[in-house]
């Protein structure tokens, strides 16, 4: 094994040979090189070789199964994770998906884009640190840059393990955190359009259109999560019997999470919870009760435990009015496969939704109550419009006030109910412990840590305890005793 310097006929820029270095070593009776610009990297080289050959591996038989593709590579790790629940492989292959198949500036800065056509034995950690780098200065949130790049560490994990590459490049590499990226408190939901008062929720329920009302008031009343809800059955909703008295308060049931819906492949399945903390009871308000009794008394299945609770919805055709200006020539000159054209076209969609009544929004709505409920079908056309609708009947009722703020935020995202179930529980008095068990967090300490802000309170109660504790006891009524002489 040496070290051979090599001069090209080339010059430099001052007419000088450029000069490269060849590690050269004989494996098997036969010599192989490899050529490297300065003779530290050549003697590096020498030095990895050294090793595997000490460990009975091949250096050339590394480097020729290094130079296999990382998309290659991604495919087969994929295929032999057979450990996965079928949720988290989803999300792993929707990572990987080839990049002219990924949204926006994923197209181009996506694991796919970056490194599927290149050689995972030419994968260092300097490619990698620079395209986390990209990604952070894209927007994008902190957790979406760690979870693409546990992914890449992953298939580079398996390079390693089938002897591709001696080290995995993903290793010490630095990450950003929700501090460094927004400024922010990390993981705390500290935005005010997160939050619904009980009155916009109501607002919200009744701008929707039957059944997906009961969705939506159950969904702000439960704090389920949008895959829980769709995951519900007849059989989890746990009601009271009703009370013989007229008089007697009404009793107040509870709903099990007992499982989720996922699309995987494009077919709804269902999978376990979240969390071993996310299977649980959730007891439910004496409306919420009545609500969903009335709702499982018109449900076409009622009587059977195991159909979906809320159904699958589609819409029937409909053709929303062109919109004027640069929406419109970019709506049309868009390619039909370009994701951009298609956010445009939802958006239209759901502004023509929003112009109809209630009444005849569910008309447009067909039901299939032997299916699960694809979120996001019902959030472009039931959700989004409904939102829409719901500041419209506001503002229509609300002449006294025209240019008065929406009733509700007009990018108002569905998870929003969930948080504004948090709120609504801390306003309640309901304890942290309680509300973490209810929302399914694994630990109390995330219902602290998101909703920290929640809890804020001017402490006067125990004020007005220590004060009271500070006024000095009266002592007039106690007679000293004094020894006689």
């Amino acid at each position: 094994m040496y070290v051979r310097l090599r001069e090209s006929k080339r010059r430099d820029s001052r007419g000088r040979p450029i000069r490269r270095y060849q590690a050269v070593w004989t494996e098997d009776g036969r010599r192989h090189t490899e050529t490297f610009n300065t003779r530290e990297l050549a003697e590096d080289k020498l030095d990895a070789v050294k090793t595997l050959l000490a460990k009975g591996q091949s250096p050339a038989s590394l480097r020729e199964r290094g130079a296999e593709t990382f998309a290659v590579v991604a495919a087969h790790w994929l295929a032999t994770r057979h450990d996965l629940k079928p949720r988290t492989l989803a999300g792993y292959r929707e990572m990987l998906t080839p990049a002219a198949e990924r949204n926006r500036d994923m197209r181009a800065l996506g694991i796919d884009a970056v490194f599927g056509s290149r050689a995972v034995n030419d994968i260092s950690r300097a490619d990698i640190a620079e395209w986390v780098g990209k990604l952070t200065d894209a927007g994008k949130s902190a957790s979406t840059v760690r979870h693409h790049y546990y992914v890449l560490k992953q298939v580079l994990a398996q390079a390693v393990a089938d002897d591709r590459i001696i080290v995995n490049p993903a290793d010490h590499v630095k990450l950003p955190t929700e501090r460094s990226v927004s400024g922010g408190t990390p993981g705390v939901a500290d935005d005010p359009d997160m939050y619904l008062t009980a009155a916009q929720v109501a607002a919200l329920v009744d701008a929707t259109p039957w059944p997906c009302s009961a969705l939506v008031a159950t969904a702000a009343w439960s704090g389920l999560r949008a895959a829980e809800l769709a995951g519900l059955q007849i059989g989890d909703i746990e009601l009271p019997p009703l009370a013989i008295n007229p008089n007697a308060p009404a009793k107040p049931g509870a709903l099990h999470v007992q499982r989720t819906v996922i699309s995987a492949d494009g077919a709804l399945t269902y999978d376990t919870p979240k969390t071993k903390g996310s299977r649980r009871r959730v007891p439910l308000t004496s409306a919420t009760t009545a609500l969903l009794r009335d709702f499982i008394a018109d449900h076409p299945r009622g009587d059977d435990p195991s159909a979906p609770l809320f159904p699958n919805v589609r819409l029937t055709a409909i053709d929303p009015p062109s919109p004027n200006g640069s929406e419109a020539s970019s709506a049309t000159t868009s390619s039909r496969r370009d994701p951009e054209h298609w956010r445009i076209v939802a958006q239209r969609q759901a502004r023509t939704l929003a112009g109809l009544s209630v009444d005849h929004a569910a008309q447009r709505l067909e039901l299939d109550w032997s299916q699960p409920l694809r979120h996001m079908t019902f959030y472009k056309s039931v959700f989004r419009p409904s939102v829409l609708r719901a500041n419209r009947l506001a503002g229509s009722t609300d002449q006294s006030a025209p240019d008065a703020a929406p009733l509700l935020p007009p990018g108002l995202k569905f998870h929003a109910l969930r948080h504004t179930y948090a709120s609504l529980c801390v306003a309640a008095g309901i304890a942290p412990l309680d509300i973490s068990r209810f929302m399914g967090h694994s630990r109390v300490t995330t219902t602290l840590a998101v909703y920290a802000h929640l809890f804020d309170s001017d402490h006067a109660d125990s004020m007005a305890a220590l004060e009271a504790m500070s006024t000095p006891t009266d002592t007039t009524n106690v007679v000293r005793l004094r020894r006689r002489g």
